[in-house]
C-alpha cells in the first residue's frame, strides 16, 4: 500500500503545474452498502484561461488507487475494469459541477479514489484522494432524543445515511407512542443526504424507562437488509404516588423508622410533618424518619415529596405509642400464657376423673351375666343328671349303700345350693 501511495504521489506531482488553476471540492470520506450505489459530491473551479476547455466534452473519471499501477498502460485489462466500479457523470461540467454515481458496489470495491480531468489540452488528476468503505451491512442509525417533560410536545429523530438518494431506506419508529411519524430527506453540508424519521408525541410518566427502537430497512437485489438502535426514554414528572411504610411495631422505647416513598424524576426531596390535637409542625427533610418512641410521638405524620415539576402529600399515618414498654408487654403475656395453661391441665384432669369414673358400671354388669351363664350351665348339668330310676330313692336310702341314691342326693345338694 505504501509503494501505491508513493507511485500516486509522483504521478501527481508531474502535473503539478496545473494545480494552480484547479481547485475540487468532495467529501473526504464516503460510506455505502454493498448492492447499494454511492454519490460522490462533486465541484471543482478552474482558471479563466482554462475554462474554454469545459466547451471540448472534457473526460472525467475516477481512479482507484489498488489499480493505479495499470492504469494507462499495456497491462490495463479486462479483468482490471471488472474491478472499477461503475461510474457515471451526473453533474454539468459546464457549471463545474462534477459529482458522480458508483453503482454495482461490493465490499470489494472499497478503496481511495482519484478525481481524474481531461480535455485535448491537458490533464489533470486530484491529489486528495476520497475514501470510500463499502459495508455488508446497514449503517447504525444516530438517534436525537431531547430532555423529556411530562405535557410537552417533543421531537424524536432518528436518522440514517442516504448515500444513493435515488433509492432511500426506509426509516421507522416502534412503538409510536401514540404520535405522528415524517420521514424526511436532507442534503447535508457537504453535499451527501441523509434520511430522517420524526416522531413527535407527548411523553407522560408512562413512557419513563420505556425501549423504543428506531429501524432503517433497505431492499437490495431481492435482499432486505435491516438495522436499528434502541433507546430508553428518560421522562421528567412530577411526584405521582407517595407513601409512607412503617418498619416494626410501635412500642414505648423502641426505636421507630418511617420511610417516605415517591415515584417521581427527578427523585423527590421528602420533608416531614407531624400532627398533634390539631396542631401541625414540620420534623425536617429526609427519606427516612427515625425516633425512640414515647407518649409525645403519638400522632399524624405526614410526608411530602417534591421535585422540580411539582409536590405531593402521602396519606396519614398515624402512630399510636402505648403506655407499656414492650418487655413489660411480653412479661404480661408470658403471665396469662401459664394462667390458661394451669386452667387447662385443670379442665383436663376434671374431665378425665368424671370418664373413670362412667368406664366402672360396665364391669358390675359383665360380673352379673358371667353370674347367671354359671347358673345357665349348672341348671343345665343338673336337668342331665335326672335320670328315670327303676327304684326311687327316699330319705331312708341315703345311708344305704345304693351307688344310684347317692348320686341323686349329690345333684339335689348342688342344686340347692345354686338356688340359694
Amino acid at each position: 500500500m505504501f509503494a501505491t501511495d508513493l507511485l500516486v504521489f509522483s504521478s501527481i506531482l508531474s502535473a503539478a503545474w496545473c494545480q494552480t488553476v484547479w481547485t475540487i471540492s468532495v467529501p473526504k470520506t464516503l460510506n455505502s452498502t454493498s448492492g447499494s450505489c454511492l454519490l460522490i459530491p462533486c465541484l471543482f473551479n478552474i482558471s479563466r484561461e482554462k475554462e474554454n476547455a469545459l466547451d471540448s466534452s472534457p473526460v472525467v473519471t475516477w481512479r482507484r488507487g489498488l489499480l493505479w499501477l495499470f492504469y494507462d498502460t499495456v497491462h490495463f485489462n479486462i479483468s482490471h475494469q471488472q474491478k472499477e466500479p461503475v461510474v457515471e457523470v451526473l453533474g454539468d461540467l459546464r457549471k463545474k459541477n462534477c459529482t458522480s454515481v458508483m453503482r454495482n458496489l461490493t465490499s470489494q470495491s472499497s478503496d481511495r479514489y482519484y478525481f481524474t480531468f481531461k480535455t485535448t489540452e491537458f490533464s489533470i488528476t486530484e491529489t486528495k484522494a476520497v475514501i470510500i468503505h463499502v459495508s455488508d451491512s446497514l449503517a447504525e442509525p444516530e438517534v436525537t432524543v431531547p430532555v423529556l417533560r411530562e405535557g410537552e410536545e417533543v421531537n424524536l429523530t432518528c436518522t440514517v445515511p442516504a448515500p444513493c438518494p435515488s433509492h432511500p431506506p426506509n426509516v421507522t419508529w416502534a412503538p409510536e407512542l401514540g404520535g405522528d411519524i415524517t420521514q424526511r430527506t436532507h442534503l447535508n453540508s457537504d453535499g451527501t443526504h441523509s434520511v430522517s424519521a420524526i416522531l413527535k408525541f407527548v411523553p407522560s410518566f408512562h413512557h419513563h424507562e420505556l425501549k423504543v427502537n428506531c429501524s432503517s430497512s433497505h431492499s437490495l437485489h431481492r435482499e432486505d437488509k435491516l438495522s436499528y438502535k434502541t433507546v430508553i426514554l428518560n421522562v421528567e414528572y412530577p411526584p405521582k404516588e407517595t407513601w409512607i411504610s412503617l418498619t416494626g411495631s410501635v412500642w414505648f422505647g423502641i426505636n421507630v423508622s418511617l420511610t417516605c416513598q415517591s415515584n417521581a424524576n427527578p427523585p423527590a426531596v421528602h420533608r416531614w410533618f407531624m400532627k398533634t390535637a390539631g396542631v401541625e409542625k414540620e420534623l425536617g427533610s429526609s427519606h427516612v424518619l427515625s425516633f425512640i418512641a414515647a407518649r409525645e410521638n403519638t400522632g399524624e405524620y405526614i410526608c411530602e415529596a417534591q421535585n422540580p415539576h411539582g409536590a405531593m402529600n402521602s396519606t396519614i399515618q398515624q402512630i399510636t405509642v402505648p403506655g407499656i414498654s414492650f418487655t413489660a408487654f411480653l412479661s404480661i403475656l408470658a403471665a396469662l400464657t401459664v394462667l390458661i395453661f394451669a386452667l387447662l391441665t385443670l379442665l383436663i384432669l376434671m374431665l378425665y376423673r368424671r370418664t373413670d369414673q362412667g368406664n366402672k358400671t360396665p364391669v358390675k354388669i359383665l360380673e352379673t351375666n358371667q353370674d347367671q351363664s354359671i347358673y345357665a350351665n349348672v341348671s343345665a348339668s343338673a336337668a342331665k343328671s335326672q335320670q328315670p330310676e327303676s327304684k326311687p330313692c327316699d330319705n331312708e336310702d341315703i345311708g344305704t349303700v345304693n351307688p344310684t341314691c347317692r348320686q341323686h342326693f349329690s345333684n339335689e345338694n348342688i342344686y340347692a345350693n345354686c338356688e340359694k
